[in-house]
């Protein structure tokens, strides 16, 4: 996440996990951390007015350390993801659980991951195995950045996705006719 509170990432499927970490420790990609377990929950009111105003607020519990993001949606015209994000580390998941709650948010949606990060020049690469599969997240300062490190990881360009995994869920869904609300191991 930049200092500006702005996020610009773009995503790629993988075959696996596996079949990317020898690409980023040839590159000498600095491990920030190891694969975590990493629960998310997505909030709403009850008439839905974040989702359809393309706002995110999560709650997110990570190896034992919870933050809470709002997120926006910007528009560009690279197929990147571009988003305001607002984080802060709170001490408390649960209680902060409750506190959404008791204002009167609902959950509309939990997913999980396992989740690596690593350091790319000046991109972050979040490696996710997920129960829909796994993908790579390339995160940077500006779309070059994010375009020459998933050259040197020998990505296709091309193949980039900006969508966010509570859409990727939902195509997914379709694909499989699941009828879960949650992106769950």
């Amino acid at each position: 996440m930049s200092k500006n509170n702005r996020e610009l990432e773009v995503k790629f499927v993988l075959e696996s996990v596996e079949e990317i970490l020898p690409r980023i420790s040839s590159l000498g990609a600095a491990l920030e951390q190891p694969a975590q377990f990493e629960r998310n929950i997505r909030w709403d009111d009850p008439h839905g007015t974040l989702t359809k105003t393309h706002q995110v607020l999560r709650l997110r519990d990570n190896g034992g350390t919870a933050v809470l993001t709002y997120k926006a949606e910007n528009k560009n015209d690279k197929n990147l993801a571009d988003r305001e994000e607002i984080e802060t580390v709170v001490t408390n998941f649960d209680n902060t659980r409750l506190i959404l709650e008791r204002l009167g948010y609902e959950i509309v949606f939990i997913y999980e991951k396992y989740r690596s990060i690593y350091r790319l020049n000046d991109t972050e690469l979040f490696v996710d195995h997920t129960p829909i599969g796994d993908y790579i997240e390339i995160e940077g300062p500006d779309d070059e950045a994010i375009r020459r490190s998933a050259e040197l990881l020998g990505l296709d360009w091309e193949k980039r996705i900006s969508k966010s995994y509570h859409t990727l869920f939902a195509e997914w869904k379709k694909q499989t006719a699941s009828s879960g609300r949650d992106m769950i191991f």
